[in-house]
């Protein structure tokens, strides 16, 4: 049966949340005296900064026992304000693995190459009350919460919501108990093809946004609590390209989620989708933290498939440096009447940050 959440539903609630903030929001007091001029927000701020992780993962049994996925990476960015403006450009790129024939993202052989591009390209404006509007290649609003809820390092479930977007607009606020995003895009078509930068035959970074519906989506955060904390929801696509609901909440060091996706796909129809996960995370030491969650989801193909993904993962992360430095592992094993995850795994990663 078909999610009673409509497009209409989402794109109400989120403007009448962004009236509301607006209209309740407090004229800021104009701090100037009788011997001195009001000052301006005139001075143009760069933030350069990004991240690098070396690692990867290692199957624990099955066929590709003890072989070496790598998972290596580098993203970087520029972060601009000026006043109330603001702009990011950020780049990112991993290694691709290749066999001796050539073959790309072949688990246990060497380095074939490199993949990457910009991955957020956008300005926006932020209001005195902190609502912002941006406009440009960036994460949906939903992208934005992705692991909301999931403190593990590596392996929470990703559900199927629409992610970055070629070109979008996106409204939020941030500030305060009542919190909301909402993002819209257009139909995609941009591809490899269409890039400006390329880094060689294993390079289909670009290609993740060919054959995108137009959607909606977005989300509402309140804390009911200081401990609690409530989020809701939701992504329409077009051409059939189905509903997305998504609840969860969180209290103290724990969390809960679940969600339904009516088709889940883009452009072409595979089936619908229901899950759930929890999770729980622990501060051991300063800056070492234990994490564990439970992931659960029942895709129902079209075909008359059924798949059921049903695993345990359980990690830890140990900042130091003054969050120079990261180094992290997780692991994954299937449960009950998983049918999807297979081989157990391990993942352990190195980070530095600037």
């Amino acid at each position: 049966m078909k999610s009673s959440f409509t497009k209409n539903t989402l794109i109400t609630s989120c403007i009448l949340a962004a009236l509301s903030t607006t209209a309740h929001a407090e004229e800021s007091a104009a701090n100037h005296s009788d011997t001195q001029p009001p000052k301006t927000e005139t001075e143009t701020l760069f933030n350069f900064y990004g991240e690098l992780g070396l690692g990867g993962h290692v199957a624990l049994e099955g066929d590709d026992k003890g072989r070496y996925a790598d998972g290596t990476y580098i993203e970087a960015g520029l972060a601009i304000e000026h006043g109330n403006w603001f702009g990011l450009a950020y780049m990112e790129g991993w290694t691709v693995q290749a066999d001796d024939e050539g073959n790309a993202w072949a688990t246990g052989h060497g380095w074939g190459g490199f993949e990457g591009g910009f991955n957020r390209f956008y300005a926006g404006y932020r209001t005195d009350n902190k609502t912002e509007f941006m406009i440009g290649r960036m994460d949906s609003s939903l992208d934005d919460v992705q692991w909301w809820g999931d403190p593990t390092v590596e392996y929470g479930y990703a559900i199927s919501n629409t992610r970055d977007v070629h070109l979008g607009v996106k409204i939020q606020n941030l500030e305060g108990k009542l919190r909301y995003s909402v993002s819209f895009a257009p139909e995609s078509d941009f591809s490899e093809d269409d890039a400006l930068v390329h880094f060689g035959k294993y390079d289909n970074f670009a290609d993740q946004w060919k054959d995108k519906n137009a959607m909606v989506n977005g989300y509402l955060q309140y804390d009911l609590t200081d401990d609690l904390t409530l989020m809701g929801g939701g992504e329409v696509r077009n051409n059939d390209g189905g509903e997305l609901l998504l609840l969860g909440a969180e209290y103290k060091n724990f969390a809960t989620r679940i969600w339904h996706d009516t088709d889940k796909g883009n452009q072409e129809s595979f089936g619908s989708e229901s899950g759930i996960q929890t999770s729980a995370w622990y501060e051991a030491a300063q800056g070492v933290y234990l994490s564990a969650a439970y992931n659960y989801a029942n895709f129902d193909g079209d075909n008359g498939d059924k798949e059921i993904t049903s695993y345990i993962n359980a990690g830890v992360w140990y900042e130091y440096g003054n969050g120079t430095f990261a180094t992290a592992f997780d692991s994954r094993f299937g449960v009950g009447s998983d049918t999807e995850i297979g081989d157990a795994q391990v993942f352990a990663m190195q980070y530095f940050y600037w």
